[in-house]
């Protein structure tokens, strides 16, 4: 057998690296919390978060992933896949919250806030739910867009090549209008994350969600797809 030159080897393994991972389907059937394929968060991440990540704000409801801010004790939900994820087209339909301050979101992260290994792909439902925010952070750095969009149900997504990042909007037929492309390289491994929560009012929240109402409640995730 040819032994394979060093050059091709590296070739060969910056493929492998740089290949999409495997699909991903969940349609939270059944009860109880988020199921194996998720690890749900138990923490606060601090500002402008106005709420700290529980177990008790996360189950499943009639086919459902139910997130839920709970304004009396400032806890709210997120969860995160096991799998990491390099590339692919990520879709959810999901019913965001309606009170003002809240973020009902579905993105891809890695890394610590805010510094070079900081890497995130979102969609992010705000203002009461009547604002589509999207975004991309390479290394710490974003390159965000915001556009209106209708309260309720929803079917949305992104795809993420190699050298882009589309938004896009499903309607009740299937078919697709792209929102977005941006063009960028990230090729850092990620994982799927689900998160609803408020702001704290401090400068940041403002500018991003607007004042908090005192409000709470769920947003609602009915299915999130990978291929």
């Amino acid at each position: 057998m040819t032994p394979i030159r060093p050059a091709i080897a590296a070739a060969l393994l910056l493929a492998a690296a740089a290949a999409p991972a495997a699909g991903f389907f969940d349609d939270f059937d059944g009860t109880g919390g988020a199921g194996p394929a998720w690890e749900t968060a138990t923490w606060h991440n601090g500002p402008p978060f106005g709420c700290g990540f529980a177990y008790s704000e996360v189950w499943k409801d009639a086919g459902r992933m139910v997130l839920n801010v709970n304004a009396g004790t400032g806890r709210c939900g997120e969860i995160r896949t096991v799998q990491k994820f390099t590339y692919g087209k990520f879709t959810v339909r999901l019913k965001a919250s309606d009170f003002a301050g809240g973020n009902t979101s579905f993105f891809l992260y890695t890394g610590d806030a805010g510094t070079a290994s900081h890497h995130e792909i979102d969609i992010e439902l705000i203002k009461g739910g009547t604002v589509l925010h999207t975004n991309v952070w390479k290394a710490g750095v974003q390159h965000y867009r915001q556009f209106p969009i209708a309260a309720g149900w929803q079917t949305l997504g992104f795809e993420w090549r190699e050298d882009s990042v589309r938004w896009f909007a499903v309607d009740a037929q299937g078919g697709e209008t792209t929102l977005r492309r941006q063009a960028i390289a990230v090729s850092t491994p990620m994982q799927l994350m689900l998160n609803h929560w408020r702001g704290d009012d401090g400068a940041d929240a403002l500018s991003f969600l607007g004042r908090w109402s005192g409000g709470g409640g769920p947003a609602y995730y009915d299915w999130v797809k990978v291929e």
